[in-house]
């Protein structure tokens, strides 16, 4: 058996959940917000992998505007999503790339 070492200075990179719009999508729905194919710019897309990857699907589900794109578990979840930020009437967001915070000296 070999062991999968990374090396010292590899960071793995964290998946990023988007826990807050999941349970904002589910509090609406409670509260009786029909979430069947709403009309805006928000849909679901998918892009294909080489082979199978998280829940063995042989794709990423995601939701798209076009120029924004959120990385979601399944197809399922995509769809009430991209119905919810279009219900909301968010037109885009403001993507933030991989940061990492500022180094402070405390000489």
């Amino acid at each position: 058996m070999t062991a999968i070492q990374h090396h010292p200075r590899q960071r793995r990179r964290q998946r990023y959940q988007p826990t807050a719009a999941y349970a904002l999508m589910e509090s609406a729905k409670r509260g009786g917000v029909g979430l069947d194919d709403v009309p805006g710019p928000w849909r679901v897309g998918v892009r294909s992998l080489p082979r199978p990857g998280r829940n063995d699907l042989p794709m990423i589900p995601l939701v798209t505007n076009g120029r924004a794109e959120v990385m979601v578990d399944t197809l399922e979840r995509a769809a009430e999503l991209s119905a919810f930020l279009n219900w909301c009437g968010i037109e885009d967001l403001d993507p933030v790339s991989d940061l990492s915070p500022p180094r402070f000296d405390f000489h």
